[in-house]
């Protein structure tokens, strides 16, 4: 046969090796042609007929072929699919059914539909889908399974739906059960219900894990008490309800959207310390102090039924200790209480300056919807008083409960963070002698001493605090006890938030077992990786929802002029925050300056010069003007005013 001729099979493989060959990314063009990018930063023409064999974000090999001056490229290898899972929208041809997928192709992909997806599905829906074949690799063309349905399209849910399933993260609400207290055969609990606690919360919050209680005694010493929601109290450990927990890890909470770790009748129920409702918790009693220091030796806890006497919210807290504005409540000693724990969280916030570290408190921007779920406003908002009288409640909590972990058990869940990342310390070292910060050298700054003492140091110098960020490990988990650099602690484990992280469920667990006296299974290692991605993929959701909001609000806004702080710098633009709204905007230096080449960024200094002169450094103020919103890459253009 002439295909089994060995001479032609040699003369084909010698045309082949002698062809001009390259491989790189596919990078599709609006108008159905692409182009092809190589690592070597070059870029060759694919032509429409031959962008319908390939994806936008493919790594392919192929030939390159000369057409006059000009040399186009044409796809015969699939080396890496952009697509794998992927989400789009469903189409019908005929009745047919296809899928669109988002943002790689402008042509459908025949599909078909997995016995897992219920849905009728129809034109527009959002669908989850895995490819299952290529036309570099099958002759039959592009093919793929729908294997989850989303949304439909244009629902108000839309935006939160899509954002979640592209991380794979949970949209729908736990499985209800009637639930029955597991323990009260088992466990003696005290009878704390006539303690005058309270707890704060924002005002629209529903699952409140925690309730306090504050005394004085005649030397001065502070008497706290936190009582902690007792999810564990309902929840069988590898239960269906508890194995779904363990899977989501935390909470989700994006902007006008949340996705609890536990079905709400616990969360915002049986296990909420609501007021006037008798439940059952974890309570911590220490003494502390009139100079801050935790009186571990004193320090006990109670497995307890609780009744909060009022919930507060942030706001009238805060009111009350800034202004003396009075709060209606039935608990005779809340305004003596609420004075104990201001004065607390002041001694321990001096206390935690010069034993540990501080956080600088940073704004937060509250999006406002209508009922319809439509972005109306953008609030910036401070910490307030309250928040911080909370927050140093429950370091305190924290601390005393890693005290007992690690003298009891050993291990638990520990949050940990490294300092700096290793394979950054030259940069460090390098960044405090343009400083003039000499006596920190790679060994130092590597220890838990000498980041804090490093810390400490330069905590009045914002600019270089923040250029510092840059080389910052990310905080991680750990079964055993080990250092928290960024709160200058030398281990700290968190157990005040068991509604909504799943570490801290397990360390109930664990407290659990040290009061009842009985041995528990060290956490299995397989849940660190886990909560890590876990939380990962949420900030990646976040970012992704307050994008598409961001975009949303300032549509209407092209040529409007906002204060704005510069926050990055590279080689081709400068990055700044619209302050009023939190938005992150592009500057290009294009439209910095008029002049391009008068331009000169200078990121690893920090500075934007013109004409040579220093005009603008990292963290300046600046006002720009909202000049284009590039959806397709999410990203919003500004220009200097």
């Amino acid at each position: 046969m002439l295909q089994d001729n060995p001479l032609l099979a040699q003369l084909k493989q010698q045309l082949h090796s002698q062809t001009p060959r390259a491989e790189g990314t596919i990078k599709a063009h609006e108008k159905g042609y692409g182009f092809l990018e190589t690592d070597n930063k070059k870029s060759y023409f694919v032509s429409s007929q031959n962008m319908k064999n390939v994806l936008n974000g493919d790594k392919v090999s192929g030939i390159l072929v000369q057409n006059g001056d000009k040399t186009a490229f044409e796809p015969e290898t699939l080396l890496e699919p952009a697509l794998n899972i992927f989400l789009g929208q469903v189409s019908f041809d005929n009745k047919v059914l296809d899928i669109i997928p988002e943002k790689h192709a402008k042509f459908s992909i025949r599909a078909k539909v997995s016995t897992n997806v219920t849905h009728q599905l129809k034109a527009g829906d959002w669908v989850k889908a895995k490819l299952i074949s290529h036309p570099l690799q099958d002759k039959n063309g592009f093919s793929a399974e729908i294997t989850q349905f989303i949304t439909q399209d244009n629902t108000p849910d839309q935006l939160w739906l899509i954002a979640l399933a592209r991380q794979n993260l949970d949209a729908s609400l736990p499985i209800d059960y009637n639930w029955q207290l597991i323990d009260h055969e088992k466990i003696e609990r005290i009878d704390l219900t006539d303690l005058d606690f309270f707890t704060i919360d924002s005002k629209e919050t529903q699952d409140m894990d925690d309730a306090l209680s504050i005394t004085r005694d005649k030397q001065g010493n502070y008497c706290l008490q936190i009582a902690i929601a007792d999810p564990s109290a309902y929840i069988a450990e590898n239960s269906e309800t508890d194995n779904t927990a363990y899977q989501r890890c935390f909470s989700t909470y994006l902007p006008g959207f949340t996705v609890p770790m536990l079905p709400k009748s616990l969360s915002n129920e049986l296990c909420s310390l609501k007021e006037h409702q008798k439940r059952p918790a974890l309570v911590c009693k220490t003494i502390i102090t009139p100079d801050g220091d935790i009186d571990y030796q004193s320090s006990e806890f109670n497995l307890a039924w609780v009744t909060s006497k009022a919930k507060l919210n942030y706001k009238n807290v805060s009111e009350f200790i800034d202004h003396q504005i009075d709060i209606d409540t039935d608990i005779p000693t809340l305004s003596d209480q609420l004075i104990s724990l201001q004065e607390l969280a002041q001694i321990r916030n001096l206390w935690r300056q010069k034993n540990a570290l501080l956080f600088k408190d940073n704004h937060e921007y509250r999006f406002i919807f209508d009922q319809q779920r439509q972005l109306i406003d953008i609030v910036k908002e401070s910490k307030l008083t309250a928040h911080k009288m909370v927050e140093e409640a429950m370091v305190i909590a924290n601390q005393v409960f890693t005290h007992t972990l690690k003298a009891e058990l050993g291990f638990g869940i520990f949050n940990t963070h490294q300092g700096f990342e290793p394979k950054y310390l030259d940069s460090v070292v390098k960044l405090l002698s343009e400083n003039q910060i000499e006596e920190f050298n790679k060994e130092r700054i590597a220890t838990f001493d000498g980041y804090r003492d490093l810390r400490r140091l330069i905590q009045q110098n914002e600019l270089l605090e923040y250029r510092l960020r840059r080389y910052q490990a990310s905080a991680d988990f750990s079964i055993e006890p080990n250092a928290h650099f960024g709160l200058g602690f030398d281990s700290y484990a968190t157990w005040t938030s068991p509604i909504r992280k799943y570490g801290d469920l397990l360390n109930h667990r664990l407290l659990k077992s040290i009061l009842e006296k009985h041995i528990h299974d060290k956490p299995n290692q397989q849940i660190l990786p886990l909560m890590n991605e876990r939380r990962k993929t949420v900030r990646f959701a976040e970012r992704e929802v307050n994008e598409k909001l961001y975009q949303q609000f300032l549509a209407d806004k092209i040529g409007q002029p906002f204060d704005a702080q510069i926050i990055d710098l590279n080689r081709g633009g400068a990055k700044v925050r619209l302050t009023a709204i939190g938005a992150v905007a592009f500057m290009p230096s294009s439209l910095i300056h008029p002049i391009r080449n008068e331009v000169g960024m200078l990121p690893e200094e920090g500075l934007i010069k013109i004409k040579e002169q220093v005009t603008y450094r990292l963290l300046d103020k600046v006002t720009v003007i909202l000049n284009e919103i590039k959806t397709d890459t999410s990203t919003i253009i500004v220009k200097n005013a």
